[in-house]
């Protein structure tokens, strides 16, 4: 495991947003023996009226030095930038890159130097103009979703590119991004979302009471956990709600999309953000667990990292036949209930329900086991540990 060392995460979501891979890894690092500087994102479009809760938010945790949702530890420090809110403009790239620069060598105590690595994880062209400005010992881009997919401005599909062609190693969280990415750069590893088995193992976590929400819910119950994005199929999930009125279907996380033809209707409970720790409370409470992404251009190059912590907890999976759930079933065995449309989804729960035995269980068990994120980060070490070692040699 990489000890040591100095590492400047430019994540690609907020430290206290719904828990994500970026997150899980730069805490198992921090708490290896490594420094991290967790750099929120800054934005990749122009400033709109709607923001203006966000600015204040962030402008409050500047000042008043508002207090984290979770306890971090003290070699994990989390950055706000305060930037200049026009991500595509040359003159505003040139200050932001210094305002960034300033705040990385202020945290360093020194210039950024060869012990330092600098983490990517998303390539906004303020990013690319860090990793080709800041000198570091080694760079890592860790790409979890498609640039191409999810934000086609040209200013973002450049600095994927050069994101790409230039850092030291590529990590990806899904096959096909591997694929892709190693039309660019020989040194590009798959690594898809893992696990953290001391928390969503069968008996992990410090509370296994039942969530007051869920206390008065009638079985069966279907769970959902994670954000209700653009990429949720809210209506597959409102005519699977419809199609089943005795089942009751639970949203775990923060609702970021209109969902109103979901949120209607009397068998949905909507019980929004939990803190990670917390998850496998509610999990623990559910029949089974759904996965209903819509098929498209993004979603074909995802890998759900909720995946695994589902399975860990021994609950049935159903979810929509996403070429990486596809090789997923069939790498382990047919582990997961894949369905293409509403009706074959209320059929697949209906098994799910009435066909988990002890056994089947136990396979689900075992397949997460083999997706742990101990694992997982130990092989991103060496391969970073690896690479430093040629380069000091």
């Amino acid at each position: 495991m990489l000890k040591d060392l100095r590492i400047v995460c430019l994540s690609g979501c907020e430290w206290d947003f719904t828990w994500q891979p970026t997150q899980e890894i730069m805490l198992r690092l921090a708490r290896a023996g490594n420094r991290v500087l967790y750099v929120e994102p800054t934005g990749m479009r122009s400033i709109r009226f709607g923001d203006w809760r966000r600015i204040l938010g962030r402008l409050w945790k500047k000042v008043a030095g508002a207090k984290r949702s979770n306890a971090l530890p003290p070699a994990l420090t989390v950055y706000a930038p305060l930037v200049l809110p026009f991500p595509h403009s040359a003159l505003a790239r040139s200050v932001n890159r210094r305002i960034v620069l300033h705040a990385i060598r202020r945290w360093l105590g020194r210039e950024i130097g060869p012990d330092v690595a600098l983490w990517v994880y998303f390539p906004s062209p303020l990013n690319a103009d860090l990793v080709r400005t800041a000198g570091a010992g080694v760079t890592v881009f860790h790409i979890m979703s498609s640039a191409e997919a999810a934000r086609p401005h040209p200013g973002i599909l450049e600095a994927n590119e050069a994101l790409l062609k230039g850092c030291n190693l590529i990590f990806a969280n899904s096959r096909r991004l591997w694929e892709h990415a190693r039309r660019f750069n020989p040194r590009a590893y798959l690594f898809r979302a893992g696990v953290n088995l001391e928390v969503f193992e069968a008996g992990g976590g410090a509370d296994t009471s039942k969530p007051p929400e869920l206390a008065g819910l009638n079985r069966p119950v279907v769970g959902y956990v994670g954000a209700l994005h653009e990429w949720v199929d809210v209506d597959l999930l409102a005519q699977v709600a419809k199609a089943m009125p005795d089942c009751q279907f639970a949203m775990v996380g923060p609702v970021v999309r209109d969902i109103s033809a979901l949120s209607a209707l009397p068998n949905v409970r909507l019980l929004g953000q939990k803190p990670h720790w917390e998850i496998p409370r509610y999990v623990r409470c559910f029949d089974a667990c759904v996965i209903p992404y819509v098929r498209n251009a993004y979603t074909e190059t995802a890998y759900p990292a909720k995946l695994n912590e589902y399975l860990a907890l021994g609950k049935p999976v159903v979810a929509t036949p996403l070429p990486e759930l596809v090789d997923y079933n069939r790498e382990n065995g047919d582990v997961l209930h894949l369905a293409g449309d509403a009706s074959a989804f209320v059929r697949a729960l209906h098994e799910a329900f009435t066909k988990t035995t002890k056994d089947v269980l136990e396979r689900y068990h075992k397949v997460a086991q083999q997706n742990s994120w101990a694992a997982r980060v130990e092989d991103m070490s060496s391969l970073i540990e690896e690479f430093l070692g040629r380069r000091r040699a």
